[in-house]
């Protein structure tokens, strides 16, 4: 008997054939057409009770970085991750209230007929609940939406036809939502711009982004910043006789 996570797994898997390049694989929209950066689509799916949770962002793994990120730190970060919720704003193809959160029915009009009955909501919460949820044949409909704004996203915010533009221009500038912090530069995501600089023979970023001069809203990683600081004169000496740390 199917479930309603493999049967919208098999919906990913027709959606993404609609989209040159793209492939689904392990519950994500992949893109390898460039030799050094994957492009990821992240649904974000989550199943609980019966039900199936969308909530997207977008990533981008540079190969580069993710191999240094094993080095230094001993686990894979993302280059780039920017959930749909921190840019809705600016996303035109998904329905505006599914870009924030999204539950997907087998039936949506059974689950609605039962919250009503339930007698526990207000008109205005079943109103959301209604405008946040679709049925399962929507499905292909949302997710060719949300490749569409993914996909118009990363090619108006990343260089990507050359890998040196693209780490040169991170991290991607765009405005936020209801005034949420832009994060690029925050907690883990700055410690991995440290170490794009690095990549591209930027030895001083580390040193200014650990000073008290470089203001972030979150506190920043010390631990890993630490790490990188400990194998500098070694990622130095290595540029220096290579042109390359990695």
């Amino acid at each position: 008997m199917e479930t309603l996570k493999t049967k919208i797994y098999e919906i990913c898997q027709d959606v993404a054939m609609e989209f040159p390049g793209w492939k689904f694989s392990a519950g994500k929209f992949k893109n390898n057409s460039s030799k050094h950066t994957e492009l990821v689509i992240d649904p974000g799916l989550t199943f609980d009770r019966g039900f199936g949770h969308l909530q997207p962002r977008i990533v981008l793994d540079n190969k580069r970085v993710t191999k240094l990120c094993k080095q230094l730190l001993g686990e894979a970060i993302p280059t780039a991750a920017i959930s749909f919720q921190v840019i809705a704003h600016l996303l035109t193809a998904m329905p505006e209230p599914l870009r924030l959160s999204c539950l997907v029915c087998d039936d949506k009009a059974q689950y609605m007929a039962a919250i009503r009955r339930s007698n526990r909501f207000s008109e205005n919460v079943i109103e959301g609940l209604n405008a946040r949820s679709i049925d399962l044949k929507n499905v292909p409909t949302v997710l060719i939406a949300m490749l569409n704004d993914g996909i118009s996203f990363i090619e108006n915010h990343y260089q990507l036809v050359d890998e040196e533009k693209l780490l040169k221009n991170l991290p991607a500038v765009y405005t936020t939502r209801n005034e949420i912090p832009y994060d690029e530069m925050e907690r883990q995501k700055g410690v991995v711009m440290c170490i794009v600089h690095i990549i591209l023979g930027d030895f001083d970023f580390l040193r200014r982004y650990r000073s008290e001069d470089f203001k972030t809203v979150f506190p920043k990683r010390v631990r890993e910043l630490e790490k990188i600081v400990a194998v500098l004169p070694d990622l130095k000496a290595r540029f220096a006789e290579t042109g390359s740390v990695i």
